[in-house]
């Protein structure tokens, strides 16, 4: 269920889908390293517009943005009120460099990079609608992931994980009507096609956005004696 997201280079994405980019309104993008929730970030919609939108998504017929959601379970997408319309008829690709997620042991929490193994991106399936927004006085678009059971690598760290489409299945996502063959591609992502890697604790901050939030560090160790303590034996 990543919660943050990094999108800093989508070069190769925008050439694997170019045959689907009708409008490219995110032109030179934005290199972000940890984006949380409410943050813009880019996504190729099924009416062609490659455009910025609102992590977190917003039904067009929602009263305020407590209702909001940036996920929505593959298993239970068509059955859910606030998000059958959009799978049907507004489905996106969100590419991403790679995602964050939490291992939590003994109350401690340790944060991971994932990303993909072979290519610079990954795309993830998503739904999307446009919302009022007051503030603005304006329609924004919104968007959620749609997620599934982690694979068995992820599983050590988080049970759930979002759906990464394959290049060759983009025109089926986008396009086709065919429910039944859409939902052929919830399938759980493998385990050998991710890499995942410690990195800082400072990417729990939202205020950090540097390249060095998706450094791999080395596992952390605790000392066998305090800083500046000298052993007596």
């Amino acid at each position: 269920m990543p919660g943050r997201l990094a999108i800093f280079d989508d070069r190769e994405f925008k050439n694997d889908a170019k045959s689907l980019i009708k409008n490219d309104l995110v032109n030179e993008l934005y290199a972000r390293y940890n984006i949380p929730p409410t943050i813009p970030v880019p996504a190729l919609l099924n009416n062609g517009n490659y455009l910025y939108t609102h992590f977190g998504y917003l039904p067009s017929w929602a009263n305020s943005k407590s209702s909001m959601n940036i996920n929505a379970r593959s298993e239970t997408i068509y059955e859910k009120k606030t998000f059958r319309d959009s799978f049907r008829f507004r489905r996106c690709i969100i590419p991403i460099n790679g995602f964050y997620e939490w291992k939590v042991e003994d109350k401690e929490k340790t944060p991971y990079f994932v990303s993909d193994a072979k290519n610079s991106y990954m795309a993830l399936a998503g739904i999307w609608d446009e919302y009022f927004e007051p503030e603005l006085n304006m329609n924004i678009v919104t968007i959620a992931l749609i997620t599934c059971d982690a694979n068995e690598k992820l599983s050590k760290v988080h049970h759930r994980m979002p759906v990464v489409l394959e290049k060759k299945d983009f025109d089926l996502w986008l396009k086709s009507d065919d429910l039944k063959a859409i939902n052929k591609l919830f399938e759980i992502y493998p385990s050998e096609k991710l890499k995942l890697h410690i990195v800082r604790d400072e990417v729990n901050k939202v205020d950090f956005d540097k390249p060095s939030c998706i450094k791999e560090i080395k596992e952390k160790k605790q000392s066998e004696s305090p800083i500046g303590q000298l052993s007596l034996f």
